[in-house]
């Protein structure tokens, strides 16, 4: 097939994929992913999508193999799969994905996060740059959702932040501290300069008075975690990683981290949630420091008690938290459904209350 053929069968079926994803409400960040995916797939092949075969899709997953890492691979392979399943309605054209590598999430400690606030206080632009990471920070907003926000979205009475353009195209409000809300209206009173036109609602806005984007939005983050020195790998979904696992830390209930962080299922809050290495270190040293006083230890959420006498084995919960029934589902001990069965006791209602666990939608969390 000729270059120029090519061409017009990647514009064509492109656009298509596109409306389709726009239809079903993935992200931008989704979106490009997938695309870019598929016109891949159709260059490598050289061929129309209708005249693909289970041969041409091996191929393509040999190619993914020779050129790309194992996270990238799957990822690819998802959004093609989706592709051939969803536009072509060609279920033997599906792939079979490698095992997606588990990727431990670094988060930030409270002294790093202070580094990145005293950082931001001496750019050039402080008062902007310090609202920035306090909401990237205290909202757990991804970078989509921070670009979109606009005046009306604070409310610095409730101290609540407005996401009007969630991931999947929910709305929800969110919570806000103190000092977070203090350093937005500090940001929009003393510092904001005047907007483009057609940009006047924006609340974030660079130099040129148009809304910060999702790459102005890494740039600045990075460069502000290598002036504080950290050298962890920060981006601004580490702000949202680092939320939820100080929300997890201090005991507070998954339903409400759930709450925070609009993940639309308990498992996927699950994935998201992290325990530090003082977290661990404290567990450890009251166990075996000597000097320490020795506290008990809690029970394994996995071990049952003694048989009732109807001969059931129930579930110790009588001295469970919700961290410890957080932390069995992350170290694999409990399944989603019992990890929500045991949250659900604990919260003093019955497993038939509680919706139905939903899949977590493609693409980024």
């Amino acid at each position: 097939m000729s270059e120029t053929s090519i061409e017009q069968i990647v514009s064509e079926k492109i656009e298509c994929f596109r409306a389709h994803l726009k239809a079903d409400s993935k992200s931008p960040q989704t979106i490009r992913i997938y695309i870019d995916a598929v016109e891949r797939l159709i260059r490598q092949t050289g061929k129309s999508p209708e005249e693909l075969t289970p041969q041409d899709m091996e191929g393509y997953k040999a190619f993914l193999a020779e050129k790309y890492a194992q996270g990238t691979r799957c990822t690819h392979i998802s959004a093609v799969n989706q592709y051939t399943a969803e536009m072509l309605h060609r279920p033997d054209l599906k792939v079979r994905a490698p095992k997606a590598p588990k990727v431990v999430k670094e988060v930030l400690t409270e002294d790093e996060f202070r580094a990145i606030q005293k950082a931001a206080s001496e750019t050039a632009t402080p008062k902007r740059d310090l609202a920035l990471v306090n909401v990237l920070h205290y909202c757990g907003l991804r970078s989509a959702e921070v670009s979109a926000l606009t005046l009306s979205c604070i409310d610095f009475n409730r101290l609540k932040v407005r996401v009007i353009h969630g991931k999947g195209g929910d709305s929800a409000e969110v919570n806000v501290t103190t000092e977070g809300a203090k350093s937005v209206k500090d940001y929009i009173d003393r510092e904001r300069g005047k907007p483009a036109k057609g940009c006047e609602q924006y609340l974030f806005i660079s130099g040129q008075g148009k809304p910060m984007s999702d790459t102005a939005l890494y740039v600045t983050v990075k460069h502000l975690a290598l002036e504080a020195g950290i050298t962890k790998n920060v981006s601004p979904h580490t702000f949202r990683h680092t939320m939820i696992t100080r929300m997890a830390e201090v005991g507070v209930p998954v339903q409400q981290i759930q709450a925070q962080s609009r993940h639309k299922s308990l498992d996927m809050v699950a994935r998201y949630t992290h325990l530090s290495d003082k977290t661990v270190r404290d567990s450890f040293d009251r166990v075996f420091s000597e000097e320490q006083p020795k506290e008990p230890v809690k029970p394994n959420p996995m071990q049952p008690v003694a048989p009732s006498a109807k001969g059931s084995e129930q579930i110790a919960y009588a001295r469970l938290t919700h961290e410890d029934v957080l932390r069995a589902r992350l170290e694999g001990k409990i399944d989603t459904p019992t990890m929500e069965s045991m949250l659900a006791h604990l919260e003093g209602v019955t497993t038939t209350q509680i919706p139905k666990t939903e899949k977590p939608p493609l693409g980024y969390a």
